[in-house]
């Protein structure tokens, strides 16, 4: 059967983990205001250095002889917070531009509140075992031209993890993020096949539909090395 989508509201275990993986939004980024205050703590010291002198017994100097001294090194000292200031913002729009781009349909996810429960019945079960982990890689028929990508644990067996019949999956929908998938019925065993340089429909995307024809897959899996 094809595949059935409901909207649901999403539960506070959901938002935690997608919460998790796209981080918390910030706003202004308030760290940049530390080389400010540190500029601004600097030229104060350095004021009060010059008008307390006198008291400490270095010797009087007059109103005229310190005024040029202070008013320059207050010039310096606002110059130098003027550019910190400037690069700080720069850095924390860019910072900000950043995390948007990559965790931007995270938080359109945590905004709306949604996901989207995904009904699934399986026609057929191929296996491919990943060159480099050894964990399966579960190809789930949906028809002759779809088929759900599914990644396997390592030493999979008969319980929940075990591909079966029928299954529920809760995504998010703009980050297309899997949340949970659920198993029920008949289980489907299929041996997993070494598959190396064979058609991949982009392995780090787990719960991805691939729409690849099913019996080339059926041909290039079914081969075993003596």
């Amino acid at each position: 059967m094809p595949v059935t989508i409901e909207s649901r509201r999403m539960t506070p275990a959901e938002r935690q983990q997608l919460g998790a993986i796209g981080g918390v939004r910030s706003g202004s980024g308030a760290w940049w205001a530390w080389p400010i205050l540190i500029c601004a703590l600097a030229a104060g010291a350095l004021f009060l250095q010059r008008w307390l002198e006198p008291l400490w017994g270095a010797g009087h100097r007059s109103a005229d002889t310190l005024a040029p001294a202070l008013v320059a090194s207050l010039a310096v000292g606002l110059f130098v917070v003027l550019i910190a200031a400037w690069v700080a913002l720069r850095v924390s729009r860019a910072a900000r531009n950043n995390r948007r781009r990559i965790f931007g349909a995270y938080w359109d996810d945590l905004e709306a509140g949604t996901v989207d429960e995904e009904r699934y019945e399986f026609l057929a079960l191929l296996s491919a075992r990943d060159g480099e982990t050894g964990v399966p890689i579960h190809l789930l028929r949906i028809d002759a031209q779809r088929c759900l990508v599914v990644f396997g644990e390592p030493g999979d067996g008969p319980d929940d993890t075990q591909p079966r019949r029928r299954a529920l999956l809760r995504r998010a929908p703009r980050s297309r993020h899997v949340l949970s998938l659920r198993f029920e019925g008949e289980a489907l065993a299929s041996e997993p096949s070494d598959a190396l340089g064979w058609q991949t429909p982009g392995w780090e995307w787990n719960g991805r539909v691939w729409e690849v024809e099913w019996e080339p897959l059926v041909q290039r899996l079914g081969q075993r090395e003596d």
